[in-house]
């Protein structure tokens, strides 16, 4: 298992519950991926003031629910301890090999994994594993995009990825670029406390509070009632919902999206549109070019900055294995049911999807028919019925989402999980007809 956070821990939980034998490799000095505010030596995509913008409800793992005492969106510190005690219930902890990083994955002669790994002190290992589970997650390679002009800015530039809080921010002029959750709490933070706070939308997206008549949106997408809506109809009432309650995006002096809703990434903010409305927060579109501190726009317009904080997200990459074990040609992530490499099929992924709402309950799904499948109580269809589903899947979230390697992650949580239960049904079934 090649990482410690919420998707590591689900697998490794099942496994330990199964009696299977489980070696967890965690790069970083403590349990929890993303939700671990790192060390000061130790880079990480965690700062002081991140919140679930998922319920806790939701986002706990079925069997081990998150503390009655926690608010609905608990801080990352909470969350990590959480973590941290759902890996002791499962008896996960002991299991656990902090500050190793995987450096290469081969096949050994014998049909065995070799992974090679490097710990803190530099010392390299080799070992042998019948089975490999990559539980890495999609946000530690930070993606940095270039302007015309870049390397002329005097001031400060950091990814959200290395964004420590507002407080060396304060009396500056900030421009954060990017639209989607991180950007949207973190131009949030600064706009308190920055002398002017510029936040740049390079396309329309759909803004959405984090509850809509008092329930947890996550709580609405994996409700019964909801799942037996059609999609035109789940569309539709969002829709109408996000009309009556925000009222129209272009009021904001916001772009228009060019996709309706959940046809893309949503941002999830309760304060962003109000910071807007007063004020606070100056949207802008696209950055065409940089000159020395001015920050010029496709809009003609141009501000002054002394910081530029890039909210641009992140690489989708495995740089320990070949990019043809989980990319087609083109970059897009073709894995059976978003878990199982096409190239070695004993090799998993867990949590490498993109869901509308909490990705926890899609995990232990996930991990449970990896545990079916490592045990030898399931088996996988052929390969040609693997690449037909992997096909499918990428026409269709082509023409719904777009094609990018993140939109080939993007999955809806409703038909996403029935997949899953019906794909376990079919290979449990199989393996005991054999």
């Amino acid at each position: 298992m090649i990482g410690a956070g919420v998707s590591g821990l689900a697998v490794a939980g099942t496994l330990r519950a199964r009696d299977l034998p489980v070696t967890v490799l965690e790069r970083s000095a403590g349990i929890g991926g993303l939700w671990r505010y790192p060390d000061p030596a130790e880079p990480g995509p965690a700062y002081p003031s991140l919140h679930l913008n998922t319920s806790a409800k939701i986002t706990g793992y079925s069997d081990f629910p998150v503390p009655d005492h926690y608010p609905r969106y608990p801080r990352h510190d909470q969350v990590a301890s959480y973590l941290q005690r759902y890996a002791d219930h499962k008896g996960v902890t002991d299991h656990v090999e902090l500050g190793v990083e995987v450096e290469s994955l081969t096949r050994g002669t014998d049909s065995t994994w070799v992974v090679t790994t490097r710990d803190r002190n530099g010392v390299h290992r080799r070992r042998r594993f019948g089975h490999v589970v990559v539980a890495t997650g999609h946000h530690w390679s930070p993606r940095l995009p270039a302007f015309p002009g870049d390397e002329t800015f005097p001031g400060r530039r950091l990814h959200s990825f290395d964004y420590s809080g507002p407080a060396g921010h304060a009396g500056r002029r900030v421009v954060v670029i990017g639209f989607g959750n991180s950007a949207a709490d973190i131009a949030v933070e600064l706009s308190r406390v920055a002398a002017k706070t510029i936040v740049v939308q390079r396309r329309g997206v759909h803004v959405v509070p984090k509850t809509m008549l008092g329930i947890p949106i996550d709580e609405i997408a994996s409700a019964a009632w909801w799942a037996r809506l059609e999609f035109p109809e789940q569309r539709r009432l969002i829709e109408t919902l996000l009309r009556v309650l925000r009222g129209r995006l272009t009021d904001y002096g916001l772009a228009e999206p060019d996709h309706r809703v959940f046809g893309g990434a949503l941002t999830i903010s309760d304060d962003l549109l109000s910071r807007i409305n007063h004020g606070s927060l100056v949207v802008k579109p696209a950055v065409s070019r940089i000159v020395n501190s001015s920050v010029h726009f496709v809009d003609g317009t141009a501000v002054e900055a002394d910081d530029l904080v890039y909210c641009t997200g992140y690489r989708i990459e495995f740089p320990f294995l070949p990019a043809e074990w989980v990319f087609e040609p083109g970059g897009r992530t073709a894995l059976f049911q978003r878990v199982v490499s096409l190239a070695r099929p004993d090799l998993y992924f867990a949590g490498l999807i993109r869901p509308f709402g909490a990705i926890t309950r899609l995990v232990q799904e996930q991990a449970e028919w990896i545990a079916d499948l490592v045990e030898g109580v399931a088996e996988l269809p052929s390969p040609a019925a693997m690449r037909r589903e992997v096909a499918a899947h990428l026409e269709a979230a082509g023409a719904r989402y777009g094609p990018s390697t993140a939109d080939s992650v993007q999955v809806d949580f409703a038909a996403y999980l029935e997949a899953l239960r019906k794909q376990r049904r079919t290979s449990v079934l199989t393996t005991r007809r054999a």
